[in-house]
């Protein structure tokens, strides 16, 4: 498997990429933002706060952030299921039960602006992947 990953980038490097290429100071920042080891509390609000714009269950949820990388409830799904209870106490999401005993969290008003305030704060990150992009 190896061997075809190492001749994809080969090939890629020599097509895709070849135009493309890093600064010091921002293979750096890559490799900095990469090899984050903390996942901050409020990283994590942000990314279940734009996972519930539509409605979700618990599951679902953990499923979606694996998917974005997020590590910190392998193992310990309750981990979420705690920091779900502190946003509805926030009252950022809301939860109901459904018929068939599922319960679904989705965002309500306040989530959606904390979402449009965390949006402007860290537009700064936002300028240096395009930056990224221009070099």
């Amino acid at each position: 498997m190896e061997e075809r990953l190492n001749k994809l980038r080969k090939s890629m490097e020599k097509s895709i990429f070849k135009e493309l290429s890093f600064s010091e100071k921002m293979r750096k920042e890559i490799h900095k933002q990469i090899n984050m080891p903390d996942e901050s509390d409020d990283l994590l609000t942000v990314a279940i706060l734009q996972l519930l714009l539509h409605e979700k269950t618990g599951y679902e949820l953990t499923g979606l952030l694996r998917s974005r990388g997020f590590k910190k409830f392998e193992n310990n799904e309750g981990t979420l299921y705690t920091m779900l209870h502190k946003l509805e106490q926030k009252r950022l999401i809301t939860s109901c039960w459904k018929s068939e005993g599922t319960k679904f969290y989705q965002i309500i008003d306040k989530g959606r602006k904390y979402l449009r305030k965390h949006k402007k704060e860290s537009s700064s990150g936002r300028i240096v992947i395009n930056g990224l992009l221009e070099e």
